[in-house]
C-alpha cells in the first residue's frame, strides 16, 4: 500500500487492484496504473479540499468515479457553465450524511462534519481507510462558550459513532490555527478509535506542529503511529497494513 501526501488534506492510497484520492484541491498527482479504478472522495465544497480539476481524471483514467460530500450540488446547468460533460454525472455519487452505501466494491460510512459535509470511512480490499474532511473539534478562543461546547459535543458524538472499527490508516487534522486546542480533536480520536496508522492533516504548511504534537502528553502515547510528514508530495510505503 502506498500512501501519497499530495497538499493539505489531499491524500492517495494506492492498494493492489485499485486508487482513492481524498480532498484533492492543488499540488502534483501521482502516477498511477491506468487499468486501476481510481476513486475520488470529495469531503465538502471548500475550496481547500474542492476543485473541478478533479474531474480532468476522467480524461486520464477510464475508469474513475466521484463520491462527492451532501454540500456538493452539481446539477446539470453547473456541469454544462463549468464545461463538465453531461454524462460526468454517471460518475457521481452524492453521499448523504450519517448513512452507508456500498458500491462498486467499497463500502462506504459518512460521519457529518462538524463543518461542511461528511467524512469518510471507506472499506476497500479488506482495508478500512478513515478521511476527516473538516470533522474536527474546533475549539476557537473568542468564540462564546455555547459554540465551543456544542462544537466537542457534536464532535464527540460523530467520533464515537466509529470507535468499534478498526482502522488501518486515518487522516485526522491537525490544524495550527486553534493555538492551544490544536491537537484536542486527534487526542480525541486516538483516545477512542484504534488505528495502526494515521496522518495529520489541514496543517497549513506548518509541518512543525506533528513534532508539537508528538511531544504533548497525548501525542507522546501515540507517537509511533503517526506520521512524520514535511513537504508535498511525499510517498510512505506501508508494508505492514
Amino acid at each position: 500500500m502506498k500512501v501519497t501526501y499530495i497538499y493539505h488534506s489531499g491524500f492517495s492510497v494506492e492498494l493492489g487492484q485499485c486508487v482513492l484520492l481524498f480532498d484533492y484541491y492543488k499540488g502534483e498527482l501521482p502516477e498511477w496504473e491506468k487499468g486501476k479504478p481510481v476513486y475520488v472522495f470529495v469531503s465538502h465544497k471548500h475550496q481547500d479540499h474542492f476543485s473541478r480539476k478533479i474531474f480532468d481524471l476522467a480524461q486520464k483514467y477510464e475508469n474513475v468515479h466521484f463520491y462527492l460530500g451532501s454540500d456538493i450540488k452539481l446539477n446539470e446547468k453547473y456541469l454544462e457553465r463549468n464545461g463538465i460533460p453531461a454524462a460526468m454525472k454517471e460518475k457521481m455519487t452524492r453521499v448523504a450524511k450519517n448513512g452507508v452505501l456500498e458500491e462498486n466494491g467499497l463500502w462506504i460510512k459518512s460521519l457529518r462534519s462538524t463543518d461542511e459535509g461528511v467524512a469518510f470511512l471507506v472499506r476497500a480490499e479488506g482495508k478500512l481507510i478513515y478521511h476527516a474532511g473538516d470533522l474536527n473539534w474546533w475549539h476557537w478562543e473568542g468564540e462564546p462558550s455555547p459554540f465551543n461546547e456544542n462544537m466537542e459535543r457534536d464532535y464527540k458524538k460523530e467520533i464515537d459513532s466509529v470507535s468499534g472499527y478498526a482502522v488501518d490508516i486515518a487522516f485526522v487534522p491537525l490544524d495550527p490555527r486553534l493555538e492551544g486546542a490544536f491537537g484536542r480533536g486527534m487526542d480525541y480520536f486516538l483516545q477512542k478509535v484504534e488505528a495502526k496508522y494515521v496522518f495529520p492533516m489541514h496543517m497549513w504548511e506548518e509541518y512543525g506542529i506533528i513534532r508539537r504534537y508528538k511531544e504533548t502528553e497525548a501525542g507522546k502515547k501515540y507517537q509511533e503511529r503517526i506520521a512524520d510528514i514535511s513537504q508535498a508530495g511525499q510517498e510512505f510505503e506501508l508494508w505492514n497494513i
